[in-house]
């Protein structure tokens, strides 16, 4: 696999620089009208965002630039988070490109591409055609970072983006409400922020201390800087989550939650520093948004979830008399599936949520403002939300083993299924995934890593762990 190809993932473009360079987004903008816009007829209009990594102004520019010179029309929205992309395509009903490599170390940088929402481009759904131009023009078209302007972003087209933004994140969570009934309460709110230096410090500091002017955020790290100097932007990584843990016990907070380097993920702490497993979180949200279904309403009752997911997930819709689906693994996947069955709502534990009412598209802050709205008017604190939670499921943390790129995951999946073919149920959809009626456990070879993702899950807390080891110790 040559270098160039080795960028196109699954469900993105990602890599290291200087392998993941300007002429790279260049020709990627060039390859995106030439390959999949004009053959589609679709608009050549292209919104356009880019984070706070240092080589983002640099490839956003070139990127503007691929697009200018293939003839179509980007609409420079400058710095913003990923979501803020979705509700760009959304608002000018566009294709968009998001200049990110999310979580990804600071040297990393990567695209995401938008055709429209809630269809993403990964490998299988068209980024393949944009690859293979790539590769097969990058000596051919002459190329020199000279060439390329300095754009600056179109200010109108900005504040229009986060007008409509926020009025998305007032539609699904009642921020309004919630901030009346704060202000009209005894009781006051105050919950730490930590955004890693990502992009959630630049949603934090334009919306939703206008959102929520009665409610206390005590900020962590929202200054946007690409190179993370306090720590890496992955709230996955429960390392990376020790500040705000300390910071919520110093400020006696109501808890806290954290971005991920874009800004589409999150992750939630309760009042006692205790982080919120990210099922769990899911699990919540499914909860409240079918209690308040409307039989009127234009989408079905249904939630989405991924085989690896919590049975309390799919178990919480049947309870509420809702229709569980299950989804392969990623967004480009969860995304597709909401928009088939017209799903209310979609979560993975890795910290993404999928709202119907948001195009099916997941967003970091809408997430947080929606657990926002669940505490203030069911009067309730986050460790309230997770207590029957804790009694029922005892997961592990997702643990990450490292393989050779090129392990042979049919030999370890035949050898797991040998030890375990007593089990209930063996799937191989989207992995290794085994079922009895008292634990679980999924194994999936991850699509951007040398890396296999293993997850168990069980109804007794001392099973888990034991569990763990065991399959371990196969591996």
């Amino acid at each position: 696999m040559s270098q160039i190809e080795s960028l196109f993932k699954s469900y993105d473009i990602r890599g290291t620089y200087p392998t993941i360079n300007s002429k790279i987004y260049y020709l990627v903008a060039i390859g995106f009208v030439k390959t999949i816009l004009i053959p589609k007829n679709m608009p050549l209009k292209v919104c356009v965002i880019h984070d706070g990594r240092y080589t983002s102004k640099e490839f956003y520019n070139a990127t503007i630039q691929g697009l200018i010179d293939s003839g179509a029309q980007p609409v420079k929205l400058g710095l913003g988070s990923t979501d803020m992309l979705y509700a760009a395509c959304q608002l000018w009903n566009t294709p968009g490109v998001m200049i990110t490599a999310s979580h990804n170390p600071k040297d990393d940088n990567g695209i995401k591409v938008v055709l429209k929402p809630p269809t993403m481009l990964g490998l299988g759904t068209g980024l393949e055609y944009i690859r293979d131009f790539v590769i097969t023009n990058y000596e051919i078209i002459d190329f020199s970072n000279d060439k390329i302007q300095i754009y600056q972003s179109q200010e109108v087209e900005q504040a229009k983006l986060l007008e409509f933004f926020s009025s998305k994140i007032d539609q699904i969570a009642q921020s309004k409400k919630v901030d009346h009934t704060l202000s009209q309460s005894q009781k006051s709110l105050k919950l730490v922020v930590d955004c890693g230096n990502g992009m959630g410090g630049y949603i934090m500091q334009n919306i939703m201390p206008q959102l929520y002017p009665s409610l206390e955020f005590v900020p962590l790290y929202w200054d946007v800087d690409g190179n993370f100097p306090n720590h890496s932007p992955d709230p996955q990584n429960f390392d990376n989550l020790k500040d705000i843990q300390t910071r919520i016990s110093e400020t006696s907070a109501d808890g806290g939650f954290a971005f991920d380097g874009d800004g589409d993920r999150v992750f939630f702490i309760d009042e006692n520093s205790k982080i919120i497993n990210g099922d769990f979180l899911n699990s919540i949200i499914a909860k409240y948004m079918l209690e308040d279904f409307e039989s009127e309403s234009k989408y079905n009752k249904a939630i989405v979830h991924s085989h690896s997911s919590s049975r309390c997930f799919p178990e919480q819709a049947v309870n509420q008399a809702a229709v569980s689906i299950t989804s392969a693994q990623g967004h480009t996947n969860i995304k597709q599936k909401m928009l088939q069955y017209n799903a209310i709502y979609g979560g993975e534990f890795s910290g993404h949520h999928y709202f119907a009412d948001f195009g099916f598209m997941d967003s970091g802050v809408i997430a947080a403002a929606y657990i926002i709205k669940i505490m203030v008017l069911k009067n309730l604190q986050l460790s309230d939300l997770v207590k029957d939670l804790n009694k029922s499921y005892f997961l592990s943390n997702l643990v990450n083993l490292e393989f050779s790129p090129n392990i042979d995951f049919e030999q370890i999946t035949t050898k797991l299924k040998e030890e375990f073919s007593d089990a209930d149920t063996i799937s191989t959809f989207d992995g290794l995934n085994i079922f009895y009626p008292d634990w679980k456990f999924s194994l999936r070879k991850s699509n951007t890593e040398p890396k296999v993702r293993l997850i168990v899950e069980s109804r007794y807390k001392d099973q888990t762990q034991k569990r763990l080891n065991q399959i371990k110790d196969l591996l």
